[in-house]
C-alpha cells in the first residue's frame, strides 16, 4: 500500500502558524509515523509549513530525511505570484518532488481565477496539482480547471463534505453533484482520507463517512481514487483514530477487484507517471 498523503513536521527547522496552541506542536517525524500496520510501502509527503517558512527549503528538508517509504513529495506553492514559474523551477530540482499544493479551503472563491496562470505554468511542467477545499468551493474549482485542462489534479480528503449534515442533506446532495461534475474532468483523482479529522465524533464517522466514501469511488472508478491516512491531522484532530480503522472502512466501500487500484494504483498514476515524479525543469 501507498499512503497517498502524510505530514511531518519540525518547529525546530520550519514555522507551523497553525498548529499553535496544539498539542502536536512537537516534531512529528518517520520514526512517529503510524504505518497502521497495514503494510504501507511509500509515502507522498504533502506541505506542512506555512507562515514565513521557504517551502523549497520544507521540500528539501523533507528530501533528505531518513525516510525510505518516501515516493513522492506535494510542495507549497503561491500559484497567484508573479515568480510562481521561478518557484516552480527550484522545487523541480528537488528529485522527488511531483507537485504543488495552494490550499484553497480558507480562500474565497472569488480569488480563484488568479491562479489560473500559476496553474497553466504547473500543467507545462507535467507537475500534479493537490486541490485542498471544502465542499462549498467545489463549483468554483470546477470553473477554474478549465483553464488548465491538461493538468492532473488530486481533490483532497474527499473535498471536505458536510461529515455533520450526511450526503442526504441538502449541503450532502449539492457536494455529490459537483464531485460527479468533477469527476468527469481526465486526469483528475481523489483522495480517500481526511473525514475523521473533519468529524466531531466517531458517531458521526460511523453515520456518515462510508456513504461520502462510496459516492467518491462510485463517480472516480477505483482507478482514479487513493487511500490516504492524513497522518497525523486526521489521527488526533477532530474523531481521531488509527490509520488500521481507515483502511477498514475504506476497504468495505471498495469493490474487492479494484482495491489494488485504491492501495497503490492511482496513486502511481497521479504522482508517479512513469515511475518517477514528473514536475520538470528548463520549460
Amino acid at each position: 500500500m501507498i499512503d497517498a498523503h502524510v505530514h511531518l513536521w519540525d518547529p525546530a527547522v520550519l514555522t507551523y502558524q497553525w498548529l499553535e496552541g496544539s498539542e502536536l506542536r512537537r516534531p512529528m517525524l518517520p520514526a512517529e509515523f503510524d504505518r497502521g500496520g497495514v503494510g504501507v510501502e511509500g509515502a507522498v509527503f504533502v506541505q506542512a509549513a506555512d507562515g514565513p517558512s521557504d517551502p523549497v527549503v520544507e521540500a528539501r528538508w523533507v528530501d533528505a530525511l531518513d525516510w525510505p517509504e518516501l515516493l513522492a513529495i506535494v510542495a507549497d506553492a503561491d500559484l497567484g505570484a508573479r515568480a510562481v514559474d521561478q518557484h516552480l523551477e527550484a522545487l523541480a530540482a528537488i528529485p522527488r518532488v511531483a507537485g504543488v499544493r495552494h490550499l484553497l479551503q480558507d480562500l474565497t472563491v472569488d480569488t480563484f481565477p488568479t491562479l489560473a496562470p500559476g496553474l497553466a505554468a504547473l500543467a507545462a511542467r507535467g507537475g500534479t496539482f493537490d486541490a485542498c477545499l471544502r465542499h462549498a468551493q467545489l463549483p468554483a474549482l470546477i470553473e477554474l480547471l478549465r483553464e488548465a485542462p491538461e493538468l492532473t489534479v488530486v481533490v483532497d480528503h474527499v473535498a471536505k463534505p458536510p461529515m455533520g449534515e450526511g450526503i442526504d442533506s441538502a449541503a450532502g446532495a449539492a457536494w455529490a453533484r459537483s464531485l460527479a461534475l468533477l469527476a468527469e474532468r481526465p486526469r483528475t483523482f481523489v483522495k480517500l482520507s481526511g473525514l475523521t479529522g473533519e468529524a466531531r465524533d466517531t458517531t458521526e464517522v460511523k453515520r456518515n463517512a462510508p456513504a461520502f466514501l462510496a459516492h467518491a469511488v462510485e463517480v472516480f472508478g477505483p482507478e482514479r481514487s487513493m487511500i490516504a491516512s492524513d497522518w497525523p491531522v486526521s489521527s488526533y484532530f477532530g474523531a481521531g483514530g488509527s490509520f488500521a480503522d481507515w483502511v477498514e472502512m475504506v476497504r468495505d466501500v471498495v469493490p474487492a477487484e479494484g482495491w489494488d487500484e485504491v492501495a497503490e494504483g492511482a496513486v502511481r498514476r497521479a504522482y508517479l507517471p512513469g515511475g518517477a515524479p514528473a514536475l520538470a525543469r528548463g520549460v
